[in-house]
Order: structure tokens, then sequence, then C-alpha cells
């Protein structure tokens, strides 16, 4: 129906016993810039920081505060309320201490 095979199916869903935070919605600005969509393992309730970059996800715009809406409507790639760039939010990351 949507072209996809199995096991690339279950690459996308979270690994079992994994819970999710369904919101909010959190985003590396850093990956984003790199790649830019959403990484599932951000919700993981596990995950407090991206592994690549070391820096705390972010929840909402650093700019206006604004929570980040689903990831289906960051086709633009930034804050629906101030338009602030998902790529200039990386400066407002902080390291994740180790």
């Amino acid at each position: 129906m949507v072209e996809v095979d199995a096991d690339s199916l279950e690459k996308m869903l979270a690994p079992a016993r994994v819970g999710m935070n369904l919101e909010p919605i959190r985003l590396c600005a850093a990956c984003y810039a790199d790649s830019p969509c959403h990484k599932i393992e951000w919700q993981f309730k596990a995950t407090k920081g991206c592994d690549r970059h070391k820096l705390h996800l972010l929840s909402e715009c650093p700019n206006c505060g604004g929570r980040f809406k689903i990831p289906a409507l960051w086709i633009d790639g930034h804050c629906q309320r101030c338009f602030m760039r998902f790529t200039e939010m990386v400066n407002y990351q902080k390291f994740v201490e180790v």
C-alpha cells in the first residue's frame, strides 16, 4: 500500500520496550541542518540529547517559545510562529554533559 518493504518499515518504528514521548515534539537543529527530517529517536523517553552532536534537544523555539508542530508541517524548516529557521536554532542548543 505505501510501497515500503516490511524490513524498512520495522526500522522506522521504536525498538521493543522503548517508551516514546509524543509531546513535546523535540528537535536537534544540528541534525536537521545536516538532513532536514525528524528522527524518531528524538522522541524516545530515554533520549536526553543528540548522540551525534552531543547537544540537548529543543522542544520549543528559542526565539518565541512556541512549541514545535508535528514534523509533517516542517516542510519549510522554520518555526510556525516566528519563522526562525531550524538551522539557526543550533546556536541556542546547549552541550549535553557526559
